[in-house]
């Protein structure tokens, strides 16, 4: 609170000393020598200083701005001096002239350094510095020669009864004065406030739209002073006694006041406009936005189309862009800022960005705020992502350790206890034909012990088909289904279109699904004359089971471990099952598996 209190203190200082300043200008004004027209001489003299201080005390409240503020105040304590000029006292008279002219380097730096208050090129350095090299040898050194100074004056009503120069040292005035100084000098001031409000016009046109919002207006002031500055030195050439010349003089004079009401509206739009952007941001943003969201986001809501975001990979310490691929290092120049953004004293991102947001707290905030929600949201995502794929895999394992036992179970009842009951059945056939050759009463015995053997062959032989059919390892999908509708309790077309051979965990999948679609019509489709088992390749492996009973709602019925065992069957091969029924419609039982890693 300190801080607040000490700006406060400041404020107030500034607010006394400007009024201060005002009436003193107006006293000024009222005892000068020419004091016809007071009032509007002492309004037109107090807005020349007010106007500036109010506009600069306004414009230092915000943190993107403050510096052109305490800029404006000072310029307009210095326009005060200029005001002087209308007192009766030489000193004073000529202190205020002197001032007239410094205050023109002032009002250069400020044109060009609108709104942040520094001057962003080389170019407007130069215009600042040349015309400070103007005025501190073409124009200062002149107040120690001259008798008088020129008139008409904007900062002078006086015309006859000026007082005389108080800091001439001369005894008289040299000729190279009137007839080469001057000249030049209105020549090449008029030639810099030309070139600057040219350089204005250029920024503007290629500024983004947060700079043609807050520097439009200043343009337009600045066009009018450099018409009016123009033609009131050149009516002073041609006709030095005209009112044509006066005017332009109070023309140019009042521009000051106009200027400062330019800078006010500028810093107004300024303001609207980040309003405006946070809203506009706030909507163009959901609530989970990837990092290329964030960087159109905030390109288009302030409207810097140019806009970038550099992120920093702790892991390999480098800076990458939205995609992950490794960039250049972010570097601030003339035309772009750099803003980082960090966590703690962890380096998090770089924006580059437009360099008159460099100072303002509400994009740096907001940005910085929006990028770390936005990395933590990717960041949760991809682990999220991360950890859905070990799911997968570890389904996918789990689904072919299954799969394998199934054919190790197949292939030892295959070869192990299938063919012990063929060779038990065998030696039972011996025994008996042994048995009623030597007249034994075990034959008839023997032999209904060798049709339970062959009833449990049977039986083992079905066992196994079921636990991984031979057909699906030698022939494919479409044939193992085929030989799994001959066995079907409902009629059963199978239809392929397109199908090939595919991996071993597909082709499993796809089995194994259908056939226990196949199963559940069977037990469940009441009233149901047929089956039809569809499958097609469009890039995708797509398979239907469908039937003509009586359907169901699936709303009403509660998934058993058969489509439970459906479901994560496909899921295991990234696939998906739905299940369409309704009453009297039947049920169509349909999956999708996709083929883009299944080799051919």
């Amino acid at each position: 609170m300190p801080e607040r209190r000490l700006l406060s203190l400041e404020t107030v200082l500034i607010v006394v000393a400007g009024l201060a300043a005002c009436l003193a200008a107006v006293a000024v004004t009222a005892s000068g020598p020419d004091p016809a027209e007071l009032g509007l001489q002492a309004t037109a003299r107090t807005l020349i200083a007010g106007t500036p201080i109010a506009v600069g005390l306004y414009a230092r409240r915000f943190v993107a701005s403050a510096r052109f503020g305490n800029l404006l105040i000072a310029a307009g304590f210095g326009w005060f001096l200029a005001t002087l000029s209308e007192s009766d006292d030489a000193w004073l008279y000529s202190v205020g002239r002197v001032s007239g002219w410094l205050v023109e380097i002032v009002l250069m730096y400020l044109i060009l350094a609108f709104p942040t208050g520094r001057l962003s090129a080389g170019v407007d350095r130069l215009l600042v510095g040349a015309t400070a090299l103007i005025v501190l040898v073409l124009y200062l050194p002149t107040a120690l020669l001259v008798e008088a100074y020129p008139l008409p004056s904007q900062w002078a009503e006086c015309s006859d009864g000026c007082p005389g120069n108080a800091f001439m040292l001369v005894d008289s005035q040299p000729a190279f004065i009137d007839g080469v100084v001057r000249p030049l000098r209105e020549i090449l001031l008029v030639a810099l406030l030309t070139a600057a409000t040219a350089r204005i016009a250029l920024r503007v046109r290629d500024a983004s739209a947060l700079t043609r919002r807050a520097v439009g207006p200043v343009l337009a002031v600045a066009v009018f002073r450099v018409a009016v500055f123009a033609a009131s030195q050149a009516g002073r050439r041609i006709a030095p006694d005209s009112w044509v010349v006066a005017t332009g003089a109070w023309l140019v004079a009042l521009t000051v006041p106009l200027l400062a009401v330019a800078f006010l509206v500028g810093v107004w739009r300024w303001r609207l406009f980040m309003a405006s952007a946070m809203q506009r941001l706030a909507t163009r943003l959901g609530a989970h936005p990837e990092p290329e969201d964030l960087r159109a986001g905030l390109a288009g809501a302030f409207q810097d189309p140019l806009l970038d975001i550099a992120y920093w990979q702790e892991d390999g310490e480098y800076w990458a862009d939205a995609a992950g691929h490794e960039v250049a290092p972010p570097v601030a120049t003339a035309e772009r800022a750099v803003t980082e953004v960090s966590d703690g004293d962890r380096r998090v991102a770089a924006i580059l960005h437009d360099p008159v947001l460099r100072d303002e707290p509400a994009f740096a905030e907001t940005a910085a705020a929006y990028a770390l929600m936005t990395l933590d949201n990717h960041r949760l995502s991809v682990q999220a992502g991360a950890l859905l794929r070990e799911v997968r895999e570890s389904r996918a394992r789990i689904q072919s350790s299954a799969d394998d036992e199934r054919r190790r179970i197949e292939h030892d009842l295959h070869d192990g206890a299938q063919q012990r009951l063929v060779a038990l059945r065998i030696k039972l056939e011996l025994a008996a034909e042994r048995d009623g050759a030597m007249g034994g009463g075990s034959a008839r015995l023997l032999r209904e012990l060798g049709t339970e053997v062959e009833v449990a062959l049977d039986e083992m032989r079905s066992l196994a088909r079921g636990i991984y059919p031979a057909p699906l390892a030698d022939r494919g999908l479409v044939e193992a289904l085929r030989s799994a509708a001959l066995l079907s309790v409902l009629p059963t077309t199978v239809l392929a279109a397109g199908v090939r051979r595919y991996p071993r965990d597909i082709e499993s999948a796809a089995y194994f699904c259908c056939l226990e679609a196949l199963q559940n019509a069977a037990k469940h489709a009441r009233d149901a004359t047929a089956v039809v088992v569809d499958l097609s390749d469009d890039g995708a492996l797509r398979f239907e089971v469908r039937d003509d009973g009586m359907g169901f709602d699936p709303l009403g019925v509660t998934g058993g471990v058969g489509i439970t065992s459906m479901r994560d069957r496909v899921a295991a091969v990234g696939g998906e099952v739905t299940i369409h029924s309704r009453p009297g419609h039947g049920t169509r039982v349909s999956a999708m598996i996709p083929l883009e890693d299944a080799p051919p």
